[in-house]
């Protein structure tokens, strides 16, 4: 199967409450009930949110509401069938979707990047955390074909809780977590990544793949390509926004700082809306071997994977604080947001109405860069 998709992000805190139940248990009970293709939990290490305060896995006290991401694919018609249960859900938190191309199975070797606005691709794959490709996890080898084919990076996220293949897995000591969803994303070239598509039947038996277009900004501390911002009114909800990704690994530093944490209160500082920060699991970047944790280092080399969304207008006053943190480390990417809707303690901002991906590109004619 090929297919427009929609990608389903929901940000929120890990005490959230629905019912009296967690809010990250009713979510994924939701997306059960709708038979939702692939989706992931995933546990965030630090971040924060409309209340602006920190929180993070490093302090004891400061780690009792830790960030957490809620992430579903599917087609188009899937997603907005289960939209409205997942409104009703998250009365505190941020929900964003993102057009994308699905693909499953065989069909993948005939997966395109869709038209989009940037020059790079986004490829997600996902697996059970178990599946094997001969004597290597799936995932391990879906990064080494993206490694052997040109992606400039890919980072492993692994979900507590999900779907796959329709079916609800989540993690438990008494459980099999051989098919909790494993999420495998790439960065690169359009290019080198249908290539990697192409060949992911290869590895995986019964693969699915989420593509889509993005601008990758920056790599290594140098630009690439121009970060794509659409003018907005201010008093008004804007017409797209924007989300911005950095991939990087735990073990860099910036300031006498972690990246990520010092990325994270830079951009408290400067009045973003939030963030979070995911610990990745395996992963590379450029011409490196993929890293990990070893055993006898002192520092820790698991990839991270830290996501923020603003508006436009927001966007271009705080992206100098993206650009200097980054001068040195980590992949920047950056991609519309056609519709996000941020609720907390009775404020309400943004709308989920979707746009069509024409209408989106349309407005994209208006792009331009703050960081020249």
């Amino acid at each position: 199967m090929i297919a427009d998709g929609l990608k389903l992000d929901v940000y929120f805190g890990e005490s959230l409450t629905v019912g009296g139940r967690l809010a990250g248990d009713v979510l994924m009970d939701c997306f059960e009930d709708h038979g939702v293709r692939a989706a992931a939990l995933y546990r965030g290490i630090e971040g924060f949110g409309i209340g602006a305060r920190i929180r993070t896995e490093r302090f004891a006290d400061l780690s009792s509401d830790l960030p957490l991401i809620a992430e579903a694919i599917d087609t188009r018609e899937a997603i907005e069938a289960v939209l409205a249960d997942v409104d009703a859900i998250v009365r505190q938190g941020l929900v964003t979707l993102e057009h994308s191309l699905l693909a499953v199975g065989d069909d993948v070797r005939g997966a395109r990047i869709p038209d989009g606005v940037g020059a790079g691709a986004r490829l997600t794959v996902y697996c059970g955390r178990g599946e094997r490709a001969g004597r290597r996890s799936s995932h391990r080898a879906v990064v080494d074909l993206m490694r052997r084919r040109g992606a400039g990076g890919a980072t492993v996220l692994l979900g507590v809780d999900g779907m796959y293949h329709g079916r609800r897995r989540r993690t438990g000591l008494l459980r099999h977590n051989a098919d909790v969803p494993t999420a495998v994303i790439a960065v690169g070239p359009p290019r080198v990544l249908q290539e990697v598509a192409t060949a992911l039947p290869e590895v995986l038996a019964e693969p699915i793949a989420n593509l889509e277009r993005i601008a990758i900004v920056k790599h290594g501390g140098e630009r690439l390509e121009p970060l794509p911002v659409i003018a907005d009114v201010e008093g008004e909800d804007p017409p797209v926004w924007v989300a911005v990704r950095i991939y990087t690994r735990q073990s860099a530093h910036v300031h006498g700082g972690a990246l990520y944490t010092t990325l994270t209160r830079r951009l408290r500082d400067a009045g973003a809306a939030g963030v979070t920060t995911v610990r990745g699991e395996w992963g590379f970047s450029g011409d490196e071997v993929p890293f990990g944790d070893r055993f006898g280092t002192l520092r820790s080399h698991v990839p991270t994977y830290t996501v923020f969304v603003e508006r436009p207008s927001t966007l271009a006053l705080i992206w100098p604080v993206v650009d200097e943190i980054t001068a040195e480390h980590g992949v920047v990417t950056a991609a519309l947001v056609p519709a996000y809707r941020e609720r907390a303690r009775g404020v309400e901002h943004g709308r989920l109405a979707i746009p069509s991906r024409e209408d989106v590109l349309r407005l994209a004619r208006r792009t331009s860069d703050p960081g020249r």
